[in-house]
């Protein structure tokens, strides 16, 4: 493992659990037609661009949510979705969040992505303070 790799596999445990970042490096569901992809993610995004300084685990969480979901990338926005709340997100900050979205992407995407959130936070048993 290179330098950038471990980097990434570090900055990753801000977003999920030791279990979870060690289940990402041993079992690549894509491996078969994209090997490089899971290393690519864990150096690339993880590695350089998350560790970045000036912005702290919960913004940069907030930020990549946002943006998956304006992308209409589903699976993506659960996944991140999950990955803001480890790295601090109350449920609260993530439907408000989707709220901002609203006028810049349309109804639809903050409705899926609402749905998704409601998902993820009855899964995770949490409530969303009104």
């Amino acid at each position: 493992m290179n330098e950038r790799f471990i980097n990434g596999l570090e900055t990753i445990k801000q977003y999920v659990t030791e279990e979870e970042a060690l289940r990402m490096v041993e079992h690549d569901a894509l491996a078969n037609i994209a090997p490089d992809l899971r290393k690519m993610i864990i150096e690339f995004a993880y590695g350089d661009i998350y560790s970045r300084p000036g912005l702290d685990a919960k913004s940069r969480a907030l930020v990549v949510i946002t943006a998956v979901v304006t992308q209409g990338a589903e699976p993506q926005t659960k996944t991140h979705i999950t990955r803001g709340l480890h790295a601090g997100l109350t449920p609260t900050e993530i439907v408000e969040a989707l709220l901002q979205l609203v006028p810049y992407i349309g109804f639809p995407r903050v409705q899926n992505a609402l749905t998704i959130a409601q998902q993820v936070f009855q899964e995770k048993q949490l409530i969303v303070q009104k």
